[in-house]
């Protein structure tokens, strides 16, 4: 008797310590899908003339012929930004490209010779103003802190 008793007291604990593990509500990642809060508007500057705050990072790549660069900031997301005539360079002495005598010269991709001579600047150190225009994020400003006339160590693929 005392047996019995000893067996069902253990059934019966072991059974309430299984009930008492068991989780009541689960997290189910299929179900539920992140959707993060929008950001805040401010009703009194319109986004297309909005300025955002300065980026500083490191310039990885110049693209003269879609108007492009990419800067690598702290945390390595790269950011691209467009780039047209009325962006201004500061930091860089501007060097115009030379003029051959007797040559016709191809008509470039940009006239912003200050954009020209970034490239070939990679790593170099730069805070870019911005804003949002069409979508896309164009640079106003590019201001040069730290010139790096090195090419990059790392190929990427």
């Amino acid at each position: 008797m005392k047996k019995a008793f000893l067996v069902a007291f253990i059934g019966l604990f072991l059974g309430l310590m299984l009930i008492g593990c068991q989780r009541g509500r689960g997290v189910d990642a299929r179900n539920d899908e992140y959707q993060p809060r929008p950001a805040p508007l401010d009703r009194s500057n319109p986004p297309e003339h909005r300025l955002s705050q300065d980026l500083q990072g490191e310039l990885t790549r110049v693209d003269l012929p879609n108007k492009t660069f990419v800067i690598r900031v702290e945390n390595g997301m790269e950011q691209t930004f467009k780039f047209d005539n009325d962006t201004t360079v500061l930091g860089l002495s501007i060097e115009p490209q030379p003029v051959q005598p007797g040559k016709r010269q191809k008509p470039s991709a940009t006239t912003n010779d200050a954009i020209r001579n970034l490239a070939g600047k990679e790593g170099s150190e730069v805070i870019v103003q911005w804003r949002t225009e069409d979508g896309a994020k164009m640079a106003s400003r590019v201001d040069v802190t730290q010139v790096s006339t090195s090419k990059s160590k790392r190929r990427h693929k």
